[in-house]
Parts: C-alpha cells; structure tokens; sequence
C-alpha cells in the first residue's frame, strides 16, 4: 500500500489556479491513505471550509483520508514541531512494510525541513517535491483566501486538464544521507571502531560499495585473530596484499602484535596492558628457538596445558648451565617443571647473548620485563579504567614495536600495521559515490 504524509501550508489545496502539494501528489501518485498534519490555523481553516476534505475527495475520491489535527500555532518553530516526527513514526509503525510518501513542498520551511530529515533518516520512503506552475517560487501568488469559495476554486483548477505537466519530482536526497553517513563511518573508521561503522553501514547498504562492508567484516574478524574466516571474505584489494606469506608463528606474532596497538591506539589500556605478557612470550620463545637455534625440547618437557612447556632441570644444566645457574641464583631454589614464562626465557638469553643486536633486544625486553611488572601490579590493585595518566601506553608500545622489528628482522611481515592500510583503503571507498 502507498500511503502519503504530509503537512497543509499556505499554498494548499489550491494556489493561483493550480494544485499544491498535496493535491498534486495525489493527482500523480494515488495514494491509497493520506494523513495531514494540520496546525492550528490549518485545523480552523478545515473545520470552518472543509477546504482539504473538498479538495482531496475531488482530486482522489477512494483515497482514504485522515487528519492529525494539533493546537500548534508557532509553525516557525522548529522545536514546536516535534509532533510531526513523531505522527510520521506512528504511522510507520502502524505501516512498518507499506510505501510511505512525503511531501517536502507544503508547509513552514521549517515543517519542510523537518521531513526532508525524515526521507533521509528512514528506510522505504519516497520524498516528493512539487515545482510551482512557474518553475520558481511560488510566494507571490495568492494564498486561498478564506472568502473564496473553494468549490468554484477546483472547477477553475487548471491541473483538472488531460495535458497538464506533472510538477512532481523526487529529489536525490539519500546524496544528502550518503554524505552524512560517510563523515560517521571515516570517523568510526579511523577511531578503529569496526563493529560500530558495520551496524551503520548494514543498514544503510544501498549508499555504499560493496567492499566496504567487506572490508569492515574483514577488520572485525582480524581483530578477533579470526584471520582464516576474514582471508575468506577478502585478502587483496585494489591490488593490496592483505597477508603476509610468512611462517605461521610469525604471522601470529605479527597479528597480536598489531591488535595490541590498536588496544592502545583506541585507549582500552587495561586490554592491551594484558596482551603484554602473552605477547612477549611468544615473541622471546620464538627469537630462543629460530634465530638463536635453542629448540624448546632441548630443555623442557610438554607440559599438561595446551602448548605449554615445562623446564627440566636436568636437560638445561646439561644444554644450558649457564643458564641453570641464573635461574637457581634468581628464584633461590629453583624448581624442576616451572613453566617457560617469558621471564625465565628473558634469564636464559641474558646469559647467552652474543652480538651487540641480541644485547640491544635484551636490553629492550628487560626494561619491558619491569615495566610489564609495574603495570600488572597497578592493574591488580586499581578498579577503575586505566589510562595514560598511570602508565606511559605510547613509549611502551614504542619499545613493544622496536623490539618486535629487531627480533623478526628477516621475515616478511606488516612493518605498517594493517589496520591503517585498510582505513586508508576504506577512506577512499567512503568517498566514492556509489
């Protein structure tokens, strides 16, 4: 069913010998209801003349009429005009799947404009304007005045003839909305704020590419390390590679590494701050066993836990004494089967360390080793969000970063994290006019 809604001003039902809005938009679109919103004044003039039943009944006899009758008097008003938003939404909820008509030329400038932001704020409308007979504004004409007999109006109407021009026109008002909604979703994009951008754009498809929705699943399904279901919704773009062909650890790696820092680009510290530890575990179990050559079995023992290791003391003294040694001086007694932590990693290459690089990464992963230390005992002891205020995100990330770059010095990875290339790729997307 189509339905029009639409507010009554000055040049309805009918203006200098032609229809207004209303009864052109019945004349062209046949409507099967009609609701009219009528202000104070329009309400007077409809139950003194009955000028808008008259003319409505003539122009569209089976169209079912009702009117929205209200005591508003100051129609310039924009905040006097929240009734007609919220009849509009009454009827849509009343007519959730049917064609809703609005007429954006009957009214205040401001009623118009109030229904203007209604066409673009909601689905399955169809906004319609009414040209003047002139083809410009239509002020300098006569309104209906009260004295005129509105019978005799409607004979004289010159739209009743079979060659009369159809004035209607629907303006291209979702270029509006797409131009609003693709400020929301860039600042969204580049807030990292996925899930978020991808609500808006769900609704809002017609507007938009197709990529962007599935880049932005992509960067919903990355940052959940779901990368194997987000490579299947896309992996290249515009000729961008968005994987690394690398070892599957090192890729890993790389991915904590760059969800990390969005943690801490979006300011949720308390997550990124308990991604250190993992984080430097994999990083330093990684750099033991590939670049310095000391395979974990040497040493340890599979423990009960999914992947875990577990040292034996007996292999290490046998493979690493040195490192046996730190280890018994460091915890006093040191127990056979303690856990591969990235704290007894960080002890074993302090104690192997060769070239000035592995000296650099110690010195690195040591001042990380306090600052991961102090930051989980303040988060251990503080209920509240915490923030740069208590600990310095950016220079730790700074050192997180610098220390990842040395230790994955040969390997193909993300030096610029993804999620900026896929923003950039995003950005352009937005502003392509689809």
């Amino acid at each position: 069913m189509r339905i029009l809604y639409t507010p009554a001003g000055d040049t309805d039902p009918i203006r200098n010998y032609h229809d207004g809005g209303i009864l052109h938009i019945l004349r062209h679109y046949n409507p099967e209801k009609i609701f009219v919103f009528l202000s104070a004044e329009m309400k007077m003039k409809e139950e003194q003349r009955q000028i808008y039943t008259k003319a409505i009944k003539y122009v569209a006899p089976s169209c079912e009429l009702n009117f929205i009758k209200t005591d508003i008097i100051d129609v310039h008003r924009m905040e006097n005009l929240f009734p007609l938003i919220d009849e509009y939404l009454n009827i849509r909820k009343k007519y959730p799947n049917d064609e809703i008509l609005l007429n954006l030329s009957s009214g205040t400038p401001q009623m118009k404009t109030i229904m203007s932001f209604i066409a673009t704020d909601f689905d399955n409308v169809r906004a319609v304007q009414v040209d003047s007979p002139a083809g410009k504004s239509n002020r300098s004409a006569f309104a209906t005045q009260d004295n005129e007999d509105i019978d005799v109006l409607l004979e004289l109407n010159e739209d009743n003839e079979k060659d009369s021009p159809n004035r209607c026109s629907e303006p291209p008002l979702n270029v509006l909305q797409w131009y609003s909604l693709k400020h929301q979703l860039i600042s969204l994009v580049n807030s990292f704020e996925y899930r978020s951008a991808y609500k808006i754009y769900a609704k809002h498809k017609n507007l938009f590419a197709e990529i962007v929705g599935d880049l932005l699943q992509h960067c919903i399904l990355r940052e959940d390390m779901r990368t194997k279901k987000a490579f299947e919704i896309i992996k290249k773009v515009n000729g961008i590679s968005l994987d690394k062909e690398c070892n599957a650890k090192v890729k890993q790696i790389n991915e904590f590494l760059m969800i990390m820092e969005l943690r801490q680009k979006k300011g949720q510290i308390s997550e990124f701050l308990v991604k250190i530890t993992p984080f430097l575990y994999e990083l330093t179990l990684f750099h033991l066993q590939n670049n310095l050559g000391i395979k974990a079995e040497q040493f340890c023992d599979k423990g009960s836990s999914y992947g875990q290791w577990n040292i034996n003391k007996e292999k290490l003294k046998s493979c690493l004494p040195q490192a046996a040694a730190a280890l018994e001086m460091k915890y006093g007694i040191f127990r056979d089967r303690t856990d591969l932590s990235f704290t007894n990693i960080l002890e074993i290459l302090n104690v192997i360390e060769n070239s000035q690089k592995e000296k650099e990464i110690n010195q690195l992963l040591n001042d990380l080793r306090i600052a991961e230390r102090k930051y989980r005992n303040i988060a251990a002891h503080v209920i509240s969000e915490i923030n740069d205020d208590l600990v310095s995100s950016t220079d730790l990330m700074l050192k997180i970063r610098k220390v990842f770059f040395l230790i994955m010095e040969k390997e193909d990875i993300f030096r610029k994290n993804i999620y900026y290339v896929l923003n950039e790729i995003l950005v352009k997307e937005l502003n392509e006019k689809h």
